[in-house]
């Protein structure tokens, strides 16, 4: 007995829904079970024709002084880890999860990069996380004004008060929940 084209198609169509749900939520449940951390940022530009309004993440932080900038730059396709204290601070990239997690280190896949850069009067190392978060995607007003918040706190030299919270899972793999700029948290939300 064959079953009707309609029906086929109906019944293609309530697999696909239920796949795309059960994506949707178990992303969401990740995000929620993970541990959460701030890692400071600089937004970019939040326009783009074909994706919308967001704001492109660039996540970098200065180095402590005296801390060396790791040996090669990798990229997150690299399959590399990081160790991040709990507040967020880069401490070092590894080639495996235990290397990465010693010393009570929180372990995220990803690739780093450093680079010299002025901060105010004064220069110093500071790295560029590759953690797979890049963008956070937002209706036009608040994209633009989180790129303003953060271009006025360029222009007079001051650090960006700027963090993207994403959540760590237990595959290692960092989330985006939402950014904080001048103290004002705005959650990534899918419903």
């Amino acid at each position: 007995m064959r079953i009707k084209l309609p029906l086929r198609i109906l019944a293609a169509t309530a697999g696909l829904v239920v796949v795309l749900v059960g994506l949707v939520v178990s992303e969401n449940q990740a995000r929620a079970g993970g541990r959460e951390v701030s890692l400071p940022m600089e937004a970019v530009d939040p326009r783009n024709l074909l994706t919308g309004h967001y704001v492109a993440l660039r996540l970098t932080q200065r180095l402590p002084h005296g801390q060396p900038c790791p040996d090669t730059p990798t990229a997150f396709e690299a399959g590399k880890w990081l160790g991040l204290t709990p507040q967020g601070r880069f401490v070092r990239a590894a080639d495996s999860r235990a290397a990465a997690a010693a010393g009570g280190a929180l372990a995220v896949r990803g690739g780093v990069y450093c680079s010299r850069m002025a901060f105010g009067d004064q220069e110093g190392n500071a790295v560029t996380l590759d953690i797979g978060v890049d963008r956070f995607h937002a209706d036009q007003d608040e994209a633009e004004g989180i790129e303003d918040a953060l271009r006025a706190r360029r222009a007079d030299g001051s650090p960006p008060t700027a963090f993207a919270v994403v959540s760590v899972g237990a595959d290692g793999r960092a989330r985006l929940k939402g950014v904080i700029v001048d103290g004002k948290r705005t959650e990534l939300t899918w419903f």
